[in-house]
């Protein structure tokens, strides 16, 4: 029995949407309508979600995402940086506190000036409250700035901006349709660089068309 035109319009499957891509003057691809990562919430969300339950739990994270050990590692230095200060003022009458200096000086001792050495340990020593009180704000403020992308570039995730989404998309795609379409994988331009990129080497109307001919689901727009 002959199929109804409706039973056969179900049994068509959805085309894949198209991923449309943004060439910049200088050939590099930005996918469009991406929705870019503006805070570090955001670029490191794999430990931005639990890394407060517990001193331990930070520790952890620290493990995970290098730039918030630096953070971390910023608020021991200040931390250790006020007991050398304290130090300081009760020696201008040592006499008078000398118990005072006494106790502060075993802290200190206790406390490596290497934040690399010392850091985990101080965090993981700290009570619930002090952990409450001393790290989690300051961290939650770190965790809603922007990266410092001079120091944080290379743990930033590609996906966290067009750029590196549209790179990620490509470094999926297979060799020969990558080449197909005339783009190239760009990983540094030179000993040090941190530029990492898909760029376009052709026309955007020749690219468009070998994607069309190859039912290559990716279009390229001048941006």
């Amino acid at each position: 029995m002959a199929k109804s035109k409706k039973a056969a319009a179900q049994l068509k499957v959805a085309a894949e949407p198209i991923t449309e891509f943004e060439v910049t003057e200088g050939s590099t691809l930005r996918m469009a309508d991406y929705i870019e990562a503006e805070t570090r919430a955001e670029f490191y969300e794999d430990v931005a979600n639990w890394w407060e339950g517990s001193p331990q739990d930070l520790s952890d994270a620290m493990d995970e995402c290098q730039p918030l050990a630096w953070a971390v590692n910023s608020i021991y230095s200040d931390f250790r940086d006020e007991i050398v200060a304290d130090i300081g003022a009760a020696e201008t009458d040592a006499k008078q506190n000398k118990h005072r200096i006494a106790v502060l000086k075993e802290r200190l001792k206790k406390l490596p000036e290497e934040p690399e050495e010392g850091a985990s340990a101080w965090l993981l020593g700290l009570t619930t409250s002090e952990f409450e009180a001393n790290v989690v704000p300051q961290i939650q403020e770190w965790f809603s700035e922007p990266p410092e992308w001079s120091f944080e570039d290379d743990y930033l995730p590609q996906t966290g901006t067009a750029q590196g989404a549209a790179l990620e998309f490509f470094r999926s795609m297979d060799a020969n349709s990558v080449d197909l379409l005339g783009v190239d994988i760009v990983e540094g331009e030179h000993p040090g660089s941190t530029y990492y990129a898909a760029e376009l080497r052709g026309d955007i109307e020749a690219a468009n068309r070998a994607a069309e001919a190859a039912g290559l689901r990716v279009r390229f727009v001048k941006g």
